[in-house]
């Protein structure tokens, strides 16, 4: 696994004609590889990369880390555009699916199985040998829960935003460009909803034209729907019970029950599904 934590550059004294060197000599400075064995946690694979991903106050820098940011990402993903792959997605567990060139959300409160439902999406996708990506706006992506449910961690791009708004759409706009992956998950779970309802629409009329006629799925998690008319698909979670196991205080979540209810055919039935748990020790 590929982790980018997202960290503030900024260049108030530096001349406009350095920017750019000064820039990317940041960059190359930040950079630093771990041994995963001694670095990471258990279930984190893979290698760390911390890498500068917001430059203030210059257009002439915010490009160049751009494009640097891209060249890093690209050959990284390993992308293949040329390979073919199925247009839709159906994640039979769950009783959705998604379109591959599209911008799909999912929305619900907490614990409406937003997360579970995408980690199933990332596992098929990643156990198929396809990169994916990770825009985690707060912090709320787990990686040894993820490995249960059975993501391919070495497949996997990691990007950590540290609860920035404007860093996860930044992000999220860089991975667009970059093309080739099989899916990127946009997570803004948990970041403010008056700051979320300020980003302008374009953002996401952006995000469907360029994904546009690639193999990538635009899957975006949040409570409330955010991408309107930009999104082919929009689904809305409730959790409707939950059952538990065992008796007196020493009881254990057995499963939810889930409503899914699709936002663009009010016509259809809701999807009623449940998320199951194994308290097994592995």
């Amino acid at each position: 696994m590929l982790l980018i934590s997202m960290v503030g550059c900024s260049f108030f004294s530096s001349p406009r004609s350095d920017r750019r060197k000064h820039c990317e000599k940041s960059i190359r400075a930040v950079i630093r590889i771990h041994d995963p064995k001694k670095s990471l946690h258990s279930g984190q694979e893979s290698l760390i990369l911390y890498f500068v991903a917001s430059v203030q106050h210059s257009a002439t820098a915010r490009t160049a880390l751009s494009m640097s940011y891209l060249s890093l990402v690209k050959p990284l993903s390993h992308l293949r555009e040329a390979q073919e792959h199925p247009d839709e997605i159906v994640l039979e567990t769950v009783g959705v699916s998604f379109q591959r060139g599209a911008v799909s959300e999912i929305s619900g409160r907490a614990s409406s199985g937003k997360t579970g439902s995408t980690l199933v999406l990332l596992a098929q996708l990643t156990a198929a040998g396809e990169i994916c990506a990770v825009v985690d706006g707060t912090g709320g992506f787990d990686p040894s829960t993820a490995a249960q449910a059975g993501v391919e961690l070495a497949n996997l791009l990691w990007i950590r935003c540290g609860g920035d708004v404007e860093r996860s759409f930044l992000s999220a706009d860089h991975l667009v460009q970059a093309k080739g992956f099989g899916a990127i998950w946009l997570n803004l779970s948990g970041l403010p909803m008056q700051k979320l309802r300020l980003v302008p629409r374009t953002y996401w009329y952006r995000y469907r034209t360029q994904i546009k006629e690639t193999p990538t799925i635009f899957v975006v998690t949040s409570s409330e729907p955010l991408a309107g008319s930009a999104a082919n698909k929009s689904f809305e979670m409730s959790r409707e019970k939950a059952a538990w196991s065992g008796a007196g205080s020493f009881k254990l979540l057995r499963e939810f029950h889930l409503k899914i209810a699709s936002r663009k055919h009010y016509y259809e039935p809701p999807i009623h599904t449940k998320a199951e748990f194994d308290h097994t020790e592995n």
